[in-house]
């Protein structure tokens, strides 16, 4: 009977010997759209938030308008990786066409790209 139990024990032992190794990490995906761009424009003469910007961004074939969220911050366009360059054009104002921008995305949803520019007046 003394066998019996020692062997049980041991059998026991070795079956949950492997139980200690964690668990792995689980990534929860959210159902929010994220942006590829957020993009903020200010006055260079007085720093201010600058509206009514008209930011294109370009990928090789697609073109995307962003879109204003609040004054001098503007985003888009929406779960889109790629290769893009801006163009920032405002009346009165300079032109800006920027270097090239890699948006890139992870298990979830894409990288935003932040940025801020500043526009010198004409």
């Amino acid at each position: 009977m003394k066998y019996l139990l020692v062997v049980c024990c041991l059998v026991m032992f070795i079956s949950c010997g492997d139980d200690d190794q964690p668990d792995p990490i689980v990534e929860i995906c959210t159902t929010e759209v994220v942006p590829s761009f957020r993009i903020t424009i200010r006055n260079n003469d007085d720093n201010s938030l600058l509206e009514g910007v008209s930011i294109v961004a370009k990928d090789q074939q697609f073109e995307a308008t962003l879109t204003e969220e609040s004054p001098g911050v503007y985003v888009g366009p929406d779960e889109r990786v790629g290769s893009y360059f801006l163009i920032i054009q405002k009346e009165n104002f300079q032109t800006i066409i920027t270097e090239t921008f890699m948006v890139e995305e992870d298990e979830c949803h894409v990288i935003t790209v932040a940025r801020s520019f500043t526009l010198q007046p004409l």
